[in-house]
């Protein structure tokens, strides 16, 4: 079950699997590995910090109210982003800077990342947390090496236009979390 959380929350919409997917998409498969080596840290130091206890920390009421509303306003304020773009005009034949800096930057600095590792897998840390941490740190690496793969693979296909319905589609998704973090955070308020 932790595989499949860790896989299906690593492939859904965020800045870490954009940043993997337009370095494959720009500049193939080394600039998106290394990309990925430094989100991989980043998600090493927020597995470190859940394996040496912080995890009961962020089961917290307080902790899950500033992360929900905090997130929720990152997500509300990236779909509108999304959402109210007209279009595109990437240029993917031009070399974009990546690295593995600026993907352990952009992890962690991710909200995305933050309520991933501090709402969702949390409840999931409780019983076997070693071999917990293993899968989920596997599950992670296979979606995001399925998504450089298939980048690299299928870049002659990548228009501007199928860009431009990635980020509706993305807008909808970020709005549709947003909202499920309000609801969670409002619900816990109500709590007290």
């Amino acid at each position: 079950m932790i595989f499949f959380i860790a896989f299906i929350g690593a492939i859904t919409p965020g800045p870490d699997i954009l940043l993997v997917l337009r370095a494959a998409l720009a500049n193939g498969f080394k600039s998106a590995f290394m990309s990925l080596c430094g989100i991989a840290t980043g998600w090493v130091i927020y597995l470190a910090i859940l394996y040496f206890g912080f995890a009961h920390i962020l089961k917290g009421d307080v902790a899950q109210i500033a992360l929900g509303l905090c997130g929720g306003i990152y997500l509300t304020y990236l779909a509108f982003l999304l959402l109210k773009a007209k279009s595109n005009n990437l240029d993917f034949s031009k070399k974009q800077q990546s690295g593995y800096i600026k993907g352990l930057i952009i992890n962690l600095s991710n909200p995305k990342a933050i309520i991933f590792f501090g709402i969702i897998v949390t409840p999931y840390m409780d019983k076997n947390l070693l071999f917990n941490v293993i899968l989920l740190f596997l599950g992670l690496i296979s979606a995001f090496l399925s998504v450089i793969i298939l980048a690299v693979f299928l870049k002659r296909f990548i228009t501007n236009k199928l860009f431009n319905i990635i980020d509706k589609v993305c807008g909808v998704i970020f709005l549709a979390f947003a909202i499920s973090l309000f609801i969670m955070a409002v619900e816990k308020i109500l709590e007290f």
